[in-house]
């Protein structure tokens, strides 16, 4: 290349890519409204980036400019939950005023005649809905179109109709037709996404791929979620193809790990892409911290600068206190040669029938000797159990070696290795610096060959708990059944009336059940003027959900899953009900005990869901309730969470155990006020 062209070519990019060619608009507003000084600052999100504004204290006015790369939707923050989408254009000098009444929802007007225009042509879309029946203000609207996407169509219609007659308005402006054209597109499909066969969705990632989306996309309202959410199907779609049967407990992100690499494929915008994998992030760490490692480094190496700095303090700490990987297919134990102080020798075979803890050591190592303590108690839990605690030295000298085993006053199965690191036991499994842990199972097979250290107790008894107790689920099952009163909830129904309190907000609700499978939930938000404020008329109206027998209804669109989750609802029963209607499998779980050794931890798979239940080893009630949820429907792509429940104030109500307090992940507390063990009416189930 010619000398001269090369510097004026790479002078040219420079200017096409620097922040000089962003267009700077001018912004100025006031909030008003009953709770305009709570608002202390008006963001917008633009360009894969945030600009703020501060709101001065004297008259809740707002200026200052943004840049924008060209015209967009920009989302516009003022303390809402609820996002709010505007398209605004360069260097248009824009007014506007935010009034709020409630934290829930803004309502912005602008003194713009072309901002405004652009909305009103937009709105039409929505406003199209709500005649057709589709509140567009209410809760988890959109759900509703998930069953029935009709309105869509009508919808459609009325705003390609704006886009003809206001064409030659929209010339003027880059981007709007077909930023639009890509909302209907993306929302449409959206809504049907679980419905959505392989080939659809491969279909649709190709179009995404070829449109090659620009990262001012980013804002277009619901094409995040339906970039996520149609990857997540493209994971789940992939598995069914394939007949893969995936344990999302064990195997962890399976298939959101696909769908990151889908990501990939499809999205070309590294800004788009990076916004997508630190929602991933964001869900993942605080959830599954690195139980699936190759699933946060491929989210994190794929990521810009910006979101690998957002993320690297967090899991860097994480790192710090790793568990070992005890998913993976156990392997047959080395056959290992040791020798006791005698000289003895000892085989894996010696030790079968019995799991077997070894301790990698040496009379050198002060990190080796710090554990010793806490591996001493985790022998003394463990006495007279089916399990043995092997301290394996690697020390040169033999003499050295049993001075430390008196000086430290260690007992039990004490062996050596012949020439230390280079004996073929540690060689096999590649130790090379110690303290190293290592547990066997009774049959001789690995279940880790890197075990954490013993001070990480809670752990490690989890771990040798599933393997020692699980035989004994099932007496105390039949124990906790009978406990509860189980034949009494068989024989009659259950009415209970309770005031649920999260951190503001108060609850009225009444629960019906009659067994095997009648289930009502009435709730309603107690009306306060500080809540209607913030939170507005709709959000008070009372909601219901019937299940009786195979048919739901309700008025609440987020209660459409309810027969996945009616279970739930009835504390201190699940796992009677799990058990007896569902036909889950019960099983040991990995943690037998707490803290106090005061529980059985039993667990069960149900669908999209494992739960563990503490049972108190004296009561045999439930103490406790965990929920790991998988969400295996396509949308979802197998993602999930935990969270809990302690019971507490258990009372015989006719015979039946009710917890009259329920405490949920220290945020919701449930109250039951009044419980009645009596036949219900089925006129109660009906709509």
């Amino acid at each position: 290349m010619n000398r001269l062209i090369k510097p004026i070519l790479l002078f040219c990019f420079t200017l096409i890519a620097s922040p000089a060619f962003l267009q700077k608009t001018a912004i100025s507003g006031k909030v008003q409204g009953k709770i305009a000084k709570m608002v202390r600052q008006i963001q917008f999100i633009h360009d894969g980036k945030l600009d703020s504004l501060n709101i001065k204290k004297e008259d809740q006015g707002f200026a200052g400019d943004i840049n924008l790369l060209e015209p967009q939707f920009v989302e516009i923050k003022s303390g809402n939950a609820k996002q709010q989408y505007f398209y605004l254009v360069p260097k248009e000098k824009i007014d506007l005023t935010i009034e709020k009444n409630s934290m829930q929802e803004s309502v912005v007007k602008f003194n713009n005649n072309k901002i405004n225009k652009l909305q009103e042509i937009f709105n039409t879309y929505f406003n199209a809905l709500q005649e057709q029946g589709i509140d567009t203000k209410s809760r988890d609207w959109h759900q509703l179109l998930f069953n029935n996407n009709e309105p869509l169509a009508f919808a459609e219609t009325k705003l390609k109709e704006q886009l003809s007659k206001n064409a030659s308005f929209i010339t003027s402006i880059p981007n709007f037709k077909s930023d639009i054209l890509l909302f209907i597109k993306a929302f449409r499909n959206f809504t049907v996404i679980d419905k959505m066969s392989l080939v659809e969705i491969e279909k649709a990632l190709q179009e995404i791929k070829a449109a090659k989306l620009k990262r001012t996309a980013l804002n277009i309202p619901f094409l995040k979620e339906y970039l996520t959410e149609l990857t997540n199907a493209y994971a789940a779609r992939t598995l069914e193809k394939y007949n893969l049967s995936i344990d999302f407990i064990k195997q962890k992100n399976v298939s959101q790990f696909i769908a990151a690499e889908a990501i990939s494929k499809f999205v070309s915008d590294t800004i788009i892409k990076s916004e997508l994998f630190s929602e991933k992030l964001r869900i993942e760490l605080p959830t599954n911290g690195l139980k699936n490692e190759a699933f946060v480094s491929y989210l994190y190496d794929n990521s810009t600068q910006s979101v690998r700095n957002t993320y690297t303090e967090k899991i860097e700490r994480l790192r710090a206190n790793k568990l070992p990987d005890l998913n993976a297919v156990r392997k047959k134990a080395f056959d290992f040669l040791l020798q006791d102080s005698t000289g003895k020798d000892y085989r894996l075979a010696d030790f079968k029938g019995k799991m077997l803890f070894i301790d990698f050591w040496a009379s050198w190592c002060a990190p080796c000797k710090a554990q010793i303590p806490h591996q001493k108690e985790l022998e003394k839990a463990y006495a007279g159990k089916d399990i043995v605690f092997a301290s394996v030295s690697l020390d040169k000298s033999k003499p050295a070696w049993l001075k430390a085993v008196r000086d430290e006053d260690l007992h039990g199965t004490i062996l050596h290795a012949k020439g230390d690191f280079k004996n073929e036991f540690p060689k096999a499994y590649g130790i090379e610096s110690i303290p190293r842990y290592m547990l066997i199972d009774a049959d001789g097979y690995i279940i880790s060959d890197n075990m954490m250290k013993p001070e990480n107790k809670k752990e490690i008894k989890g771990i040798i708990d599933e393997e020692l107790f699980g035989k004994n689920t099932e007496e105390i099952l039949q124990k906790h059944f009978k406990a509860i009163g189980a034949e009494a909830l068989k024989q009659n129904g259950l009415m209970l009336t309770y005031r649920q309190s999260v951190v503001a907000f108060n609850t009225n609700g009444k629960i019906y059940y009659s067994y095997p499978d009648k289930f009502k939930n009435t709730n309603q938000f107690e009306e306060t003027e500080q809540m209607l404020m913030l939170l507005g008329k709709d959000y008070f109206t009372e909601k219901y959900a019937i299940m009786n027998g195979e048919k739901v209804s309700t008025n609440n669109p987020a209660q459409f899953n309810l027969k996945d989750s009616w279970i739930s609802k009835l504390n201190g029963l699940e796992l009677f009900l799990h058990k007896t209607i569902n036909n889950a499998t019960v099983k040991f779980a990995e943690e037998n005990t707490t803290t106090t050794d005061s529980c059985y931890v039993l667990k069960i798979k149900f669908k999209d869901k494992e739960e563990k239940y503490y049972i108190n080893k004296k009561t045999y009630l439930i103490d406790k309730v965990v929920i790991l949820t998988t969400n295996i429907e396509p949308r979802k792509g197998g993602g999930y969470f935990e969270t809990f429940a302690n019971y507490e104030d258990y009372r015989n109500v006719n015979g039946l155990m009710i917890p009259f307090k329920v405490n949920q992940a220290n945020i919701i507390t449930i109250k039951v006020q009044n419980a009645e063990v009596k036949p219900i009416d089925d006129k109660i189930y009906e709509n």
